[in-house]
């Protein structure tokens, strides 16, 4: 079976609510990703290259076709969400740095500016941080 890389930045996130949909991936790590404003939607966010940009705090899995396929069923693909590759950053620690790519849904449309996640990290948003 088949994995590849998916990046994830709203719900699907470690001690979300969708994060339930990836408990057998393993957690590649935690990145970043440029060119794309996030935004809120309520409940979970979008990204767009349409509007503002931030760099956007992602985690990474690697998934089998199976988990891949709930994920592109949960994000309404290819009729609400898109997804491409993009290429994540990763600044280790220990002063490393690293790059990959995975894929990442995100919508093209434009949001109230209001909406605006400015820090790029849905978690530290939706809890209230």
């Amino acid at each position: 079976m088949e994995h590849r890389l998916v990046a994830v930045y709203g719900s699907l996130r470690e001690g979300l609510h969708n994060h339930r949909l990836l408990k057998n991936s393993e957690c590649v790590g935690k990145g970043s990703v440029s060119g794309y404003g996030m935004y809120s939607l309520g409940g979970f966010p979008a990204l767009t290259k349409l509007q503002d940009k931030c760099d956007v705090v992602v985690e990474v899995y690697s998934v089998d076709d199976n988990t891949m396929a709930r994920l592109d069923m949960l994000e309404g693909y290819p009729h609400y969400y898109n997804r491409e590759q993009v290429a994540i950053h990763f600044g280790g620690e220990d002063g490393v740095e690293s790059y990959t790519t995975a894929w990442m849904y995100y919508i093209d449309d434009t949001f109230d500016d209001s909406a605006f996640v400015k820090d790029g990290d849905w978690l530290k948003y939706y809890s209230g941080e």
